[in-house]
């Protein structure tokens, strides 16, 4: 009897530190894959994009948080034809910076999934190569963009200081671009999908 309480005790222990942690940070590696933008001269496609990013998540309350992140992603571009790379565009840095409510489900346990959305800030690096000098396109200036994002994930914790995460980010980004005189958007809404460990304190 007195081994069982023990047990039980020990248990409910080592669960409440997991509600009631405050803050988190994350540490992540992230990939995102882009829309492809298609015109009567060919197709502006993108391979998956990498990189990092860092979040810092607070809770306020029960299941309610919310969460600052910022990533810096970059990928190869070209311009298809008839399925083949035509024209090397150059590699393009994305750096989005979100701002997310998130609703934490089954949060005092070891695995909790989560849901949110918020606002996302995106800038993006301009476009250039030596094909595009070529072609008389020369640098192919992004337009920044505030818009929204919808956000999922799942924590698993790791003990009272640690977890790791996974967690998907769709951000609707679809800015105007200007190259040669002439102003045209682009669509890329990328859907980031990261990996990382978090501190808990």
């Amino acid at each position: 009897m007195r081994i069982h309480c023990v047990v039980v005790v020990a248990l409910a222990l080592a669960a409440l530190p997991l509600a009631a942690q405050s803050n988190d940070v994350g540490l992540w590696y992230s990939t995102a894959r882009l829309a492809h933008s298609s015109n009567t001269d060919g197709r502006l496609s993108f391979d998956d994009a990498t990189g990092y990013g860092v979040s810092f998540n607070h809770f306020w309350t029960g299941p309610l948080s919310t969460e600052l992140s910022a990533y810096w992603l970059r990928a190869k571009g070209g311009i298809d034809v008839a399925g083949s790379r035509v024209l090397d565009v150059g590699k393009l840095e994305l750096k989005p910076i979100t701002a997310n409510a998130q609703w934490h489900f089954a949060r005092a346990s070891m695995i909790s999934p989560y849901v949110g959305g918020g606002l996302a800030y995106v800038r993006a690096g301009d476009l250039s190569s030596g094909d595009l000098d070529l072609a008389g396109i020369g640098t192919v200036k992004i337009d920044k963009k505030l818009t929204w994002d919808a956000n999922a994930g799942i924590n698993i914790g790791l003990g009272r200081m640690f977890a790791i995460g996974v967690d998907a980010k769709y951000i609707k980004y679809e800015p105007d671009f200007k190259a040669a005189g002439s102003t045209e958007k682009l669509k890329f809404n990328p859907l980031a999908l990261s990996a990382g460990v978090k501190l808990r304190w």
